[in-house]
């Protein structure tokens, strides 16, 4: 097949004699590049598939742009002069109108640091340069039904029908997730073990750092595959429900611990406090993720340098009451109840701040109802406070150790 290469982009001449496709309601691209031969180039080739298409010099000019055609997607290249694309993504976060807009880097540096860089600063996809352009439209396409997904029904009535269909978006936000959720950490875990396969560390320390870096994304997807399967166990009636023995540094306190790590830029302090007289009994492992949840939800809504308070009081024959405070935003007395919906935090769309797959609150409460207990919010004078109760063992419960 005969092609011409124009300054890194590949284009067939099958591919430049087809003709445009015409649609209504054309999706709007954002072309970013400061290299005038491949802005113009890339322009013509998606153009030719029916996109319209707006460009821009440089991330300064893009996030002009931005703001004033609020396109569907964006196409930047990384190294420009002004403000190049991983500081112009940085700013588009800053406004709530911009942030959810997803974009494509375009580049010539293929290393791997590069990498974990562009999807660690929200990129949707990476595309190096050279490319073909069939390439490039493909991933286009991908990327504008990931979001087609997730605004198709968010505008519909609250009828019989539109609540099936939006069930079914929420089906189809959650794969999306997904996409961030098990994805993310998983190409973090490929990409660091390749640099400490590939390159000769002089400095021990230099790996070392590499290597918390790919464990800490494997403990990342392992927990949210672990919830996943507790979940559906919950759901069918066969979650582990025989009260053991808790030892409260080993089995509440160190994951916790563990936990706090990935929150360490916002500086929070964690103050445990358990008074236990007697011993608590619960399914260790369903136990102890059900009350990482309960602090992991603190955490995650706790402002920079803000203290999250764990009570551990333990009852008189097995129970226990968890409380956590937190000194954040707090919870509405209308969503009090709402919040402990399963995928919640999900279904508040693609501008939500926060990670997660939405089913932490929803874990935490199902563990503690299958073991007679529950997980309520309950009235704190600032922040939030969620109080979890487990029930001393009844004589039909099954104790082991």
């Amino acid at each position: 097949m005969i092609s011409v290469v124009i300054k890194g982009i590949i284009l067939n001449k099958a591919y430049m004699n087809s003709k445009p496709i015409q649609t209504a309601n054309n999706p709007k691209i954002l072309v970013v590049e400061d290299e005038g031969p491949i802005r113009m180039g890339i322009t013509a080739a998606i153009r030719r598939k029916g996109y319209n298409v707006i460009t821009a010099e440089n991330g300064n000019d893009a996030l002009i742009k931005a703001g004033e055609d609020k396109p569907d997607l964006i196409i930047s290249d990384v190294m420009m002069p002004v403000l190049d694309g991983f500081e112009m993504k940085k700013k588009l976060n800053e406004d709530p109108e911009l942030a959810a807009i997803p974009i494509i880097y375009l580049t010539a540096r293929t290393s791997v640091e590069d990498r974990v860089r562009g999807f660690d600063g929200g990129a949707d996809d990476y595309v190096a340069k050279p490319f073909v352009i069939e390439e490039l439209t493909a991933r286009i396409d991908a990327v504008l039904r990931r979001v087609h997904w997730g605004a198709k029904y968010g505008e519909e009535k609250t009828t019989e029908d539109a609540r099936l269909r939006r069930l079914e978006t929420l089906r189809n936000e959650l794969l999306q997730n997904f996409h961030h959720e098990l994805r993310t950490p998983l190409n973090n875990v490929m990409l660091f073990m390749e640099i400490v396969a590939s390159h000769k560390f002089e400095d021990p320390e230099e790996q070392k750092v590499f290597l918390k870096n790919a464990q800490s994304n494997s403990e990342r997807l392992e927990s949210v595959i672990a919830d996943m399967i507790l979940l559906s166990d919950l759901d069918n009636g066969q979650a582990n429900s025989i009260r053991q023995t808790i030892d409260t540094e080993l089995h509440i306190i160190n994951p916790i611990k563990r936990r706090l790590v990935r929150y360490e830029k916002k500086g929070l302090k964690f103050l445990p406090i358990v008074s236990v007289s007697g011993t608590i009994k619960a399914p260790r492992n369903e136990f102890t993720r059900a009350v990482l949840h309960l602090l992991d939800n603190a955490f995650k809504f706790s402002g920079e340098g803000g203290t999250v308070v764990l009570n551990v009081a333990s009852g008189k024959n097995g129970g226990a009451t968890i409380t956590v405070e937190d000194h954040g935003p707090g919870v509405a007395a209308a969503l009090r109840e709402k919040v402990f919906e399963r995928y919640y935090q999900i279904s508040q769309g693609v501008s939500r701040e926060n990670e997660g797959l939405g089913v932490g609150l929803t874990l935490a409460r199902a563990v503690f109802r299958n073991l007679g207990g529950d997980v309520a919010i309950i009235e704190s004078a600032e922040g939030c406070c969620v109080q979890a109760v487990l029930p001393d063992v009844s004589p039909d419960d099954i104790v082991y150790g």
